[in-house]
């Protein structure tokens, strides 16, 4: 009997201890997110519309550079004043058919411009108060917008992202690539739809399309012939959840310095400059990968399912092995 006791209890601390398996998704991404803020600019959300946005990508062994152009539309016919801003970091939850959550690791170098001048950053961390927050995050960079009647702002942004720190988990399985992310989703406070959207990735470091593990399939990707270039885009859509871009690449860079590619700013958006300047061929081809979220299972993928069987038949077992000690408890007796 001792020994029934004795495995049972061992089985509820095996139980206890798999339980916590992670959240499937992909943490310490390198990538962004577009929105606003404060609850008293929200009478400004539905009277802006990003009506088209272009988003250029240029991913290195480790990390990435970004520059994204929106034309900001006021329909209104009054004029506009509020903040907008870029989450440092975050949670959210990824596009694929399981539950993920898409974790964001920081920005850095960040610079805007609205209508090609340069706009003042304010680097802010909120408390616990009343902020209209988009996702579980209180540090933001921020920036004031002026909108005249009817107007239209292009806001220009550059930042680097490092890449090199992502995870992508699934049950108990994990994998270690260098992953962007961009968040679509958070264009959903402006008034819909966003009527354009294309997004230019290219990779850069001797990297060939070729590393690219997985990538977003919503976006209709195709490869510039004899360049390292993909181009996407969405047309009249109001960006949810699956509208997210996903981006799994190469391996993950051993003993990475990143602060040295910080210090390479000036080079990098000017590399980031040329190509957003480039006019792209009409004959593009045919481009496919798999899944940013797939990774290869392991043995201890198949833990959880094992427990669940233990669970449902161990009542059963220990019944019967119960049964089986008190029979024979009974019939050694009987037979005395």
């Amino acid at each position: 009997m001792k020994k029934i006791v004795s495995f049972f209890g061992l089985f509820l601390i095996i139980v206890f201890c798999c339980s916590n398996v992670s959240q499937p998704g992909i943490y310490n991404s390198g990538g962004t997110a577009f929105s606003m803020l404060f609850p008293e600019d929200s009478l400004a959300y539905k009277k802006v519309q990003m009506q088209e946005e272009s988003i250029y990508i240029q991913l290195y062994k480790g990390y990435a550079v970004v520059k994204g152009t929106y034309k900001m539309v006021n329909t209104s016919s009054e004029k506009l004043s509020f903040r907008m801003g870029y989450p440092i970091n975050g949670i959210y939850n990824g596009g694929d058919h399981h539950l993920n959550q898409v974790s964001l690791d920081s920005i850095y170098k960040f610079k805007v411009k609205s209508n090609h001048q340069n706009v003042e950053i304010l680097k802010s961390k909120f408390e616990d108060t009343n902020e209209v927050m988009t996702f579980n995050n209180d540090n933001w960079l921020l920036w004031k917008m002026n909108f005249l009647p009817k107007s239209i702002n292009i806001v220009e942004v550059y930042f680097i992202v490092n890449t090199n720190n992502a995870q992508i988990t699934k049950g108990y399985s994990s994998a270690n690539f260098n992953v962007f992310t961009y968040l679509l989703e958070s264009g959903k406070v402006w008034k819909q739809p966003i009527e354009s959207g294309n997004f230019i990735v290219e990779l850069k470091d001797d990297l060939k399309l070729e590393n690219i593990q997985g990538i977003s399939d919503h976006f209709g990707f195709k490869r510039v012939p004899n360049k390292e270039i993909l181009a996407g885009s969405k047309i009249n859509f109001s960006p949810k959840p699956e509208d997210n871009l996903i981006i799994t690449y190469s391996e993950t860079v051993e003993n990475f310095n990143f602060e040295t590619v910080l210090q390479n700013e000036v080079t990098l958006y000017h590399s980031i400059d040329i190509l957003s300047k480039t006019v792209l061929p009409f004959n593009l081809e045919k481009f496919t990968s798999n899944n940013p979220y797939e990774i290869k299972t392991d043995a201890l993928a198949y833990l959880p399912m094992i427990l669940t069987l233990a669970v449902i038949y161990l009542p059963v077992i220990l019944i019967g092995l119960l049964l089986f000690v008190i029979f024979r408890f009974v019939y050694k007796k009987y037979k005395r």
